[in-house]
């Protein structure tokens, strides 16, 4: 048996070599297709649109990752948090129907331009209104867990979770006055199952497992929490939005639509 895994293994070390060694290039695996994932907070997007409460010119400022958490793995180290978060919130601005949005997230081009003497000022247009932010909160919560093995066979579970919080602040430009505030938390779901059969054979042991798991896309749902929280946002400004888009909310499971801050 051993001798029969040792051949096993140089096998497919000396094929792994041959294909590195070959100047060709290895063929690429046909992964799902590129698509725009649509959740139902692009619905309450679409809903807040239709309202068209954003009137006049609106910009995002910094919104930064400020949970101070970093991941390390196999892959390498990075944050947990999307670091793209004010670049979600300006694509919400345009498909909540931003009567004009002006790009203050990199203003490089338009500075260098104006450097070269090429450009003038005075046709830039003004904001009134900006959104601010950072997400703040990433905690792990303690999960569960659960084993059972008879004879060396039996299933297995664990679970997962952890809280994303983030603040938002929606100021009037000329005033520079904060005129809408929110906190947005979610938790993130995540689990593993799975099930091990373990048998010795001689002196032998051969285990077999079998795993899989579900867990929330975090960065899918960052976007989410941004898309909500806009929504919180013109709701402050807009309390009509509320009955406008409870059905929304009503068909978003999970939402739990408490009074406008």
């Amino acid at each position: 048996m051993k001798k029969n895994i040792l051949t096993t293994f140089l096998l497919l070390s000396v094929a792994s070599g041959c294909v590195a060694a070959t100047n060709k290039n290895v063929e690429l695996t046909q992964g799902p297709p590129v698509q725009s994932i649509r959740t139902p907070y692009d619905n309450l997007i679409s809903c807040v649109a239709d309202q068209a409460v954003m009137d006049g010119t609106w910009a995002v400022g910094q919104i930064l990752d400020q949970t101070g958490k970093t991941s390390l793995d196999n892959d390498g180290t990075g944050k947990y948090i999307s670091q793209g978060a004010g670049d979600m919130m300006q694509t919400m601005l345009v498909q909540a129907g931003a009567e004009h949005t002006v790009n203050r997230r990199d203003p490089r081009t338009s500075i260098m331009e104006v450097k070269w003497g090429i450009r003038k000022t005075k046709l830039f247009k003004t904001s009134d209104y900006y959104i601010t932010g950072s997400i703040n909160t990433l905690d792990f919560l303690p999960g569960a867990a659960g084993e059972i093995s008879i004879a060396g066979i039996g299933p297995r579970y664990l679970q997962h979770r952890s809280v994303v919080g983030l603040d938002l602040h929606l100021t009037n430009t000329a005033t520079t006055e904060v005129i809408g505030v929110v906190n947005i938390s979610k938790q993130i779901f995540a689990e593993e199952a799975g099930f091990g059969i373990g048998r010795f054979f001689g002196s032998t042991l051969l285990e077999f497992n079998i795993d899989g798991g579900n867990r929330e896309p975090l960065q899918l749902s960052l976007r989410s929490m941004l898309q909500y929280g806009l929504y919180k946002l013109l709701a402050s400004e807009n309390p009509h939005l509320v009955e406008k888009c409870k059905n929304t909310i009503a068909n978003i499971e999970g939402v739990e639509d408490t009074s406008a801050s």
